[in-house]
């Protein structure tokens, strides 16, 4: 398994630096490549789970289904991205996630990655920003549905995906393949399909974006942004102390 082109590592790569011994320790971990099937569930509401999922490949959404028949969309899943956090840190799973297409990954049990950050404590903490990171996208996305106006959040979803896959190297400067279907975008917008469409042909209209099929390029980034009052999240990268640091600290 080559570990050190996973999108998970790219995406660790950004918080701490790893050394070959730490990657030979997560990969001990793993039990080996897996993968699901379009339109299959990974996770299901109601039941235990109890693993962590690296996505390697392919594209997954987190949602919740109400009673109504409605479904609400959280967060779209992307390579580089957990699947079993925080849901496996509780007795029963409070949403689903099921497979936009086919999707390969890594997994290993939360138990075995507690042992890992036991022996390896960076891995705990890089956990911790990974967690920090959701939780700030998971922010915007309440703002979207409670003040944003449909123009705006439709253009802060575009430059989300946008960097999010930048991130992993799955986009360039100005572009990318949208991971998901509008019916899919306008489920985590809040949105109806037409609704959606009218708003997309008003950022075309206005020079924002041009699509070609699922290819999206970001013509204006910065009146784009602007328009979506859009801030990049720059996380502060992990740093270690030093065996020095460590010593001079004890010595204290």
């Amino acid at each position: 398994m080559l570990l050190d082109q996973h999108p998970f590592i790219a995406r660790l790569s950004q918080l701490i630096a790893l050394s070959s011994a730490d990657l030979r320790h997560l990969e001990h971990i793993l039990d080996g490549e897996r993968s699901v099937k379009k339109r299959k569930d990974l996770v299901i509401e109601g039941h235990e789970y109890r693993n962590l999922c690296f996505i390697k490949d392919g594209f997954a959404i987190r949602y919740k289904l109400l009673r109504s028949g409605k479904r609400q969309i959280l967060n779209v899943v992307l390579p580089g991205d957990i699947v079993g956090l925080p849901v496996s840190f509780f007795e029963r799973s409070n949403y689903s996630v099921v497979a936009l297409s086919d999707i390969t990954f890594n997994v290993c049990s939360v138990e075995n990655y507690v042992q890992l950050c036991l022996e390896r404590p960076q891995f705990g903490l890089a956990l911790g920003w990974l967690a920090v990171q959701e939780a700030a996208t998971y922010a915007e996305h309440i703002v979207d549905i409670g003040r944003r106006t449909p123009l705006e959040r439709a253009a802060h979803f575009l430059l989300e995906m946008h960097a999010r896959l930048l991130t992993i190297g799955r986009a360039r400067e100005l572009s990318y393949e949208m991971p998901v279907s509008q019916e899919v975008m306008a489920d985590v917008l809040g949105l109806s399909v037409p609704h959606l469409n009218r708003v997309l042909q008003q950022l075309r209209a206005d020079k924002l974006i041009t699509t070609r099929g699922r290819l999206t390029e970001l013509t204006e980034l910065e009146a784009l942004q602007s328009l979506a009052q859009y801030q990049p999240l720059q996380v502060v990268p992990l740093r270690l102390p030093t065996e020095e640091t460590a010593t001079a600290r004890h010595s204290a």
